[in-house]
């Protein structure tokens, strides 16, 4: 099997190429390959277990390149730690600023959404449901009555724990994030597709573009219609009836078609 997966889709009219790499040891090598081929990186971190020794190794690579990470923090429909504790753990063990752009409201079977700090709205869902569309009940503010009568005592510690957020984080500054100074951090549950749209929305708008690329003829500007690009993995014998070989190519500029050398 092939360990790295390659998905391009198009979110909110934006074309984006998702390289998803296992977190397992055995396949380090392939993940440090894959690096080199990304312009910023989503670290997926389980609630319950925190940083893992590869996550830790994963982000060594990423601050020797400078490389933009974005933290998405899962299975909060699981007991888990503590966010504010998960949160110190992150930056003593990646050696990274935080920054929650959205917060959970529960955790395990009280988790019962998040709070879009970026956007200043909460989304709340019904987790005995499995049609998010239906389940989301959004609410623009965090005083909202409506809050209260929708999840109960769990809108004060809400209320709380954002007032927390706010005196301990500094203000969210995009340009930290792209100089790999901060990681935005957003929580979620992707067995219940909660939280995701979240950490989309706001990676269309904080995300870098494709960037130029160092070669021994100097830099390569992704606008440069030559074409240009790298070999970041090659994957042989995937059919053991035939001697097949793939490789996988980051495009640096101009474009690609088939049968061209």
């Amino acid at each position: 099997s092939v360990a790295t997966s390659v998905m391009t889709f198009n979110y909110k009219g934006k074309l984006i190429n998702i390289l998803d790499t296992p977190g397992h040891k055995d396949f380090a090598e392939d993940t440090y390959r894959t690096l080199t081929a990304v312009d910023s990186v989503i670290l997926v971190i389980d609630a319950a277990s925190g940083v893992e020794p590869q996550t830790r190794r994963l982000m060594e690579v990423c601050r020797m390149r400078d490389t933009p990470v974005i933290i998405f923090v899962n299975k909060m429909d699981r007991e888990g730690k503590d966010s504010f504790s998960l949160l110190d753990e992150l930056e003593a063990e990646l050696g990274i600023k935080t920054r929650p752009l959205t917060w959970p409201i529960g955790i395990g079977q009280d988790f019962r959404g998040v709070y879009n700090i970026y956007e200043n709205e909460i989304n709340l869902f019904n987790p005995n449901k499995t049609n998010i569309e239906d389940d989301v009940v959004a609410i623009k503010d965090v005083n909202d009555s409506l809050l209260d009568d929708s999840i109960g005592s769990q809108a004060d510690v809400l209320r709380e724990d954002l007032e927390l957020v706010e005196a301990v984080y500094d203000p969210f500054d995009i340009n930290e994030y792209l100089d790999a100074k901060t990681a935005p951090v957003f929580f979620g549950s992707a067995l219940n597709n909660f939280g995701i749209r979240e950490m989309l929305d706001t990676f269309v708008k904080i995300a870098p573009n494709p960037l130029p690329r160092e070669s021994d003829a100097g830099p390569i500007e992704p606008l440069d219609p030559k074409f240009s690009g790298f070999i970041f993995k090659i994957q042989a014998n995937m059919d053991p009836k035939h001697r097949d070989r793939i490789a996988f190519m980051r495009i640096c500029s101009g474009t690609y078609s088939r049968g061209m050398k």
